[in-house]
């Protein structure tokens, strides 16, 4: 008895060569394949990316390199021009009155000025593939901050842009900060006032030692010290102030060293007008009236004030040719990238003590 018939899946037949039996061939799922394309078009896609990915960071990791590199080559050139500039200070000791054999025209006038105590600005030099450019400059062209009076205080305070209703806060909290005792100044601040309180501020009662000292004194914030709008902290959106460290030291024994200073500090002379400040200026470039030649720089003081139609007693906060305190500025340089390291040296008995030393990059 037969058994129930099945349909069956349709089959095409061929016939071997060479042999008599018939072998069956199955027609390719067509779902089949295309996956099994879409999979191996998947992991191409994914290999393509890794291998990009790949070399991508290859490449990050080589430009970041090649960065370290230019910025180590920067310090260091930096560095360099420190050991440059210490000689020069060292050499303008035995400069005459003439450029020796080896000696440039340019060089001559560089040493002979910093003999005078003046500063030379600018020069750059040549060394491997990058340069160095060096700043030389007497502290003594700033003003002590802790030798300033208080109509100095005024006068470098006006000249800075800060706002004269501010002025008496901000001068009797620094005489707090500074004095020795513990006595509120009218206007003034001491270790009991809220804004130490809540800040754990410890009142100094002594000389600054930095200058970044002065962000820890009340009233004296940020843009008060470096420049910038009193919008927050005063609520004086329209008010932007220059900033007073630029003008300020805390070496020297108080008298600016006429040879060195800018006009800027000039003005914060009190008792000095600006016609007399002009024309100190004017003739401290010499008879050419042009900076950095042969005939700068003043000798004698006394001629040098009544030149300009100032008082002998003015000589109590001026001076020339004071370098006992140097500040030191050299920028390396590699293809743009720059790095810049500032020392402070006092300059006593042919040694060069550092006092303070910073190194940072500039973008």
């Amino acid at each position: 008895m037969r058994g129930p018939s099945f349909p069956t899946l349709p089959r095409r037949f061929k016939r071997s060569r060479g042999s008599g039996v018939r072998t069956t061939s199955e027609s390719p799922d067509p779902l089949t394949s295309g996956s099994a394309l879409i999979f191996a078009l998947v992991i191409l896609v994914v290999l393509s990316s890794l291998m990009i990915s790949f070399l991508f960071r290859i490449h990050i990791e080589a430009d970041l390199a090649a960065s370290h590199r230019q910025r180590m080559k920067a310090r260091a050139l930096a560095n360099a021009g420190q050991e440059k500039a210490k000689v020069m200070i060292l050499q303008s000791l035995n400069v005459g009155n003439s450029p020796d054999e080896d000696m440039t025209e340019e060089t001559f006038i560089q040493l002979r000025n910093l003999r005078r105590g003046m500063a030379v600005s600018g020069v750059t030099y040549e060394l491997g593939d990058g340069t160095f450019t060096l700043h030389i400059l007497p502290e003594t062209g700033r003003r002590n901050v802790n030798q300033l009076s208080e109509p100095d205080w005024e006068a470098l305070l006006e000249q800075t842009g800060v706002p004269e209703e501010l002025h008496d806060e901000l001068i009797a909290n620094f005489l707090d900060w500074t004095d020795e005792d513990q006595a509120n100044r009218l206007k003034g601040a001491e270790e009991d006032d809220p804004f130490y309180e809540d800040n754990g501020i410890p009142v100094k009662n002594a000389p600054l030692d930095t200058l970044e000292e002065l962000l820890l004194i009340k009233g004296f914030t940020r843009a008060i010290v470096y420049g910038g709008s009193l919008r927050e902290e005063y609520d004086m959106p329209d008010v932007q102030v220059q900033g007073i460290a630029h003008l300020l030291s805390v070496y020297g024994n108080g008298k600016v060293n006429l040879n060195a200073a800018s006009k800027e500090v000039l003005m914060t002379i009190s008792g000095l007008r600006e016609e007399q400040v002009d024309s100190l200026l004017e003739n401290r470039a010499g008879l050419d009236g042009i900076e950095g030649t042969e005939d700068d720089g003043f000798t004698r003081l006394n001629s040098a004030l009544s030149s300009a139609g100032i008082p002998n007693d003015a000589s109590e906060v001026l001076g020339i040719a004071d370098r006992s305190h140097i500040r030191v500025l050299s920028i390396g340089d590699v293809g743009g990238t720059r790095a810049a390291t500032w020392v402070v040296y006092e300059f006593l008995q042919r040694n060069l003590t550092v006092l303070a030393h910073r190194e940072e990059e500039i973008p």
